[in-house]
């Protein structure tokens, strides 16, 4: 049955799950505060509990907090129809531009941008002692509060990419924190690129470290890429010195995204992680530590790639599903959203504005997208590994 009507059933849910949260965040100072004065035998009036009443205090009433709940839950629930900018074209201020005057012409209201891009990179200027000490800093961006401020003005809604565990720069520095190769020596993928151990506490402290930062700079969300162990290359030959005995690969995955979600919680953001699409469908991890309804508990968006070009023969009984654009969003979408209930983070897919074994133009990439609007879902996201995107695929902005 399609789940028409997402987005009421989703603002009930995301509104308790925002009271504990937002409500945790605010109260948390006035229950230390209480502690600390009943310690003292202080007796508080009854007043206490409205802020206007006792000068010098400020303690949230319900009213502020249902103020405080109703206004992350609109902004958790925006529209979100963006594009992935990567690094070499938004450190270009002509081909920057380009892409935002493509933005501001069409339905599209958001950008997907490199902050951490798939080598390691940093991809701008950062205060963070562990960036400066381990060399991986690559600051094409510049300023990341001068391009936050820029975009926000413009009303564009601003996502920052973090690619977590596929990072050669810091491997490079810190090699004992890498996948090991049994023969010695990091492990490498396919293409030659070192991972992070994914059970290293002190790889996540990075990672997370860098999402704050971003995040104090003006970006209202972060989103994890690569958060998931290796597929690509001998993963036969991985071997993983920091694994704790007992913890499978689901729940380092899971804690990691839980860790980072508070810790972006507190400085005011939202997190997102992407997943693979074939997560939506099947009921296991898959090896690579990604489980839908797991991740979906503790993120407040979820992004399967549900690319058509990356699903095998036959998958959802399409022979092609490549060539089948529409078909083969609308059965990921069914899957993954039957699979997600009011408390779990909203999806917002990713779909393919590219080309790989099957040419895809204008009607494939709107065929994609009509199917996610035929589940009730608003929000999306477009990939194009080079900047490069099918205008004629895209509504004019007064058709938002």
């Amino acid at each position: 049955m399609r789940l028409r009507g997402w987005s009421d059933r989703k603002r009930k849910g995301f509104v308790m799950r925002i009271r504990v949260r937002e409500g945790f965040l605010l109260i948390l100072p006035l229950v230390f505060s209480l502690f600390f004065l009943t310690s003292l035998s202080i007796a508080l009036p009854t007043s206490l509990y409205a802020a206007e009443d006792v000068p010098g205090w400020w303690v949230p009433g319900s009213a502020e907090i249902e103020r405080t709940v109703q206004r992350v839950s609109e902004e958790l629930e925006r529209t979100v129809k963006g594009i992935y900018v990567p690094i070499g074209v938004a450190g270009d201020s002509d081909r920057m531009d380009r892409l935002i005057d493509l933005v501001l012409a069409t339905e599209l209201n958001a950008m997907v941008i490199d902050v951490k891009d798939d080598n390691g990179w940093i991809a701008y200027r950062s205060g963070l002692d562990s960036v400066s000490l381990y060399r991986t800093q690559q600051a094409r961006l510049g300023e990341l509060e001068e391009l936050a401020t820029r975009l926000d003005e413009l009303g564009i809604y601003a996502i920052a990419r973090v690619v977590v565990f596929k990072d050669s720069r810091l491997v490079l520095a810190r090699p004992e924190l890498a996948v090991q190769h049994r023969d010695g020596g990091p492990w490498r993928d396919r293409t030659g690129a070192a991972w992070l151990d994914p059970y290293s506490r002190e790889a996540w402290q990075y990672t997370i470290d860098i999402a704050v930062e971003v995040a104090e700079a003006g970006f209202p969300e972060v989103q994890f890429d690569y958060v998931r162990f290796p597929t690509d290359g001998a993963v036969s030959a991985a071997r993983y010195t920091w694994a704790e005995e007992n913890t499978s690969r689901a729940d380092v995955i899971t804690a990691f995204l839980e860790e980072a979600q508070w810790a972006l919680a507190g400085a005011g953001a939202f997190s997102s992680a992407d997943v693979f699409g074939l997560v939506t469908t099947v009921a296991d991890d898959m090896r690579i530590g990604q489980n839908w309804e797991r991740v979906s508990a503790v993120v407040d968006y979820m992004s399967p790639m549900v690319y058509p070009s990356h699903y095998g023969p036959n998958i959802y009984g399409l022979p092609v599903p490549n060539e089948a654009p529409y078909e083969t969003v609308w059965h990921a979408m069914e899957d993954g959203l039957e699979r997600t209930t009011p408390r779990d983070a909203l999806v917002r897919p990713w779909l393919q504005d590219f080309s790989w074994g099957y040419r895809y133009g204008p009607a494939e990439v709107r065929a994609q997208i009509e199917a996610v609007h035929d589940w009730g879902v608003d929000s999306w996201l477009l990939w194009n590994a080079g900047g490069i995107y099918t205008r004629e695929a895209l509504l004019d902005a007064d058709e938002r």
